[in-house]
């Protein structure tokens, strides 16, 4: 009976990225995946700024952008092609990078690998039973089945889940009847510039190039939404919506992949049942409106990832593996209620709805407005819930500061969250609070006595969590600072007592 500190179920984005954040933090974790084969379709396209920078704080951000395609700007879809302006984020990533969910995928698999995941493909989970000590799976190869455990177990096997159905979990929402096509095509006379969108009483189109020769062509035809999933899409059929759209020829050669697909908008009832939890699309789905799914399934493994190497090495408090669900249930009911107001948005033929579409194009076009809007679907507005009392900065997104040491070094926060522990930054002349924290938890924080610079105001003494979060925040009092950093990283000296591997 092969045993991990952690099985994965789902060789997608979440599952792989999951993988390789546990791997890369000691802990021994094995994914399993029905499909015999990498995929080697498309379907998501995109990384966002926010994925982007929890990349960067990996070091593996250059990885993704060597292979992807920089895009600064979003069309809105209107008849003078305004766009939405990334380059105005600040940050080190202004801008969508392209790049099909085939290629993420692989440069995900590679990192998981390189830092001793295991993948083992053509293997589909038959049964699941758990105990106050693990993990038990059957799992059907071709070499027949077997039973496999582990610690903890995450389904990450998308909206079909079967750990979710195995688990007797409630997938609570409902389905669109609207049908959507996606296709990947090749073009005689692409668009320029190649990042194109438009919308108009029919519909809407999108096209999004991947560097290749190929391009993500998206259409919304209100003539086409009832057709079933099942029929096939002909280039024919995409022709013409093209024109009675957007009244353009752009020289379509026959599809690459096409799917007409119509989306669910759903959630677990729980994401986590005693020793399994949900991941990804396992544990909430919705329409592909703003790119958000893969984004939102690759923050669930970074917040996850951590909280599970915590309790495996012995220092996690009791209640912090329940706060995956509570914080990564918020961000997903925020983005359902998000994209699902974006798509009735685009498919309602009302004169109401139109004039909302044109009032939201003319005031998106607003060099003024753009960063509220971009910095929603760029991901860097995600904050985690705080409670009563706790500093405003709690929660919420940590940027790249540069941070000048009072000891001369300067250096970034990302560069320290490389090292996949906490970081305390110690903004007093004294120093006392990191040498404090240094010298109970230095196998779990990184504790720096610095200033930072070019992120606006923040609090004499911050915690930011190994995912790029602030968990704590306040003045310089050693007293009140080390109540937070035990209630977030356990009592001092927890992992050398308990024998456990200090964080990488």
């Amino acid at each position: 009976m092969p045993t991990s500190s952690v099985l994965i179920v789902g060789a997608g984005p979440t599952g792989l990225a999951l993988a390789a954040e546990l791997a890369e933090l000691g802990v021994g974790c094995r994914v399993l995946e029905r499909r015999r084969e990498p995929s080697s379709l498309s379907r998501a396209f995109s990384l966002m700024p926010r994925t982007l920078e929890l990349m960067d704080m990996r070091g593996c951000a250059d990885k993704f952008v060597a292979e992807g395609l920089p895009y600064r700007f979003a069309p809105l879809g209107d008849a003078r092609q305004r766009s939405l302006d990334y380059g105005m984020l600040r940050g080190g990533y202004p801008y969508i990078l392209v790049m099909p969910q085939s290629k993420i995928e692989e440069v995900l698999e590679k990192r998981a690998i390189a830092a001793g995941a295991e993948i083992l493909r053509g293997a589909a989970v038959t049964g699941l039973t758990q105990d106050t000590d693990g993990v038990q799976i059957q799992v059907e190869t071709d070499e027949g089945e077997r039973t496999e455990s582990a610690d903890y177990l995450v389904g990450c096997d998308g909206v079909r889940s079967t750990v979710r159905d195995l688990l007797g979990v409630r997938f609570i929402g409902r389905s669109y009847r609207e049908s959507v096509i996606v296709a990947d095509v090749r073009m005689d006379r692409p668009p320029r510039p190649p990042v194109y969108g438009r919308a108009g009483r029919r519909g809407s189109v999108a096209v999004f190039p991947y560097g290749n020769g190929v391009f993500r062509l998206i259409v919304l035809d209100h003539a086409r939404m009832g057709i079933a999933p099942q029929v096939p899409i002909t280039r024919a059929e995409l022709e013409e919506s093209l024109e009675a759209i957007a009244g353009v020829d752009f020289g379509l050669q026959d599809p690459l992949w096409a799917s007409r697909f119509r989306s669910d908008q759903r959630q677990a009832a729980r994401y986590r049942v005693g020793r399994v939890f949900l991941a990804g699309d396992a544990a909430h789905t919705h329409i592909p409106s703003g790119g958000q799914g893969l984004q939102v399934g690759i923050h669930d493994a970074a917040n996850l990832a951590w909280k599970l190497t915590a309790e495996l090495s012995g220092w996690a408090q009791p209640w912090l593996l329940g706060s995956y669900e509570q914080e990564r249930r918020s961000i997903a009911d925020e983005t359902l209620r998000k994209t699902d107001l974006v798509f009735r948005f685009e498919t309602s033929r009302s004169a109401a709805a139109r004039g909302a579409r044109w009032l939201g194009t003319q005031l998106m076009g607003i060099s003024a407005l753009q960063p509220l809007v971009i910095e929603q679907f760029a991901g860097m507005a995600q904050r985690y819930p705080r409670g009563k009392g706790e500093h405003r900065l709690t929660g919420a997104r940590i940027p790249d500061l540069t941070l000048q040491g009072y000891d001369g070094d300067t250096y970034t926060v990302f560069q320290l969250l490389r090292r996949r522990r906490f970081v305390l930054l110690d903004q007093t002349s004294s120093g006392r609070c990191a040498e404090r924290v240094r010298s109970g938890w230095g196998d779990r924080v990184v504790a720096v006595n610095a200033l930072a610079s070019g992120g606006g105001r923040l609090a004499e003494t911050v915690l930011i969590r190994p995912d790029g979060y602030i968990g704590w925040a306040g003045p310089g009092d050693p007293r009140r600072l080390l109540r937070g950093v035990a209630r977030w990283c356990g009592p001092a000296d927890a992992g050398r007592l308990s024998g456990s591997q200090p964080m990488p």
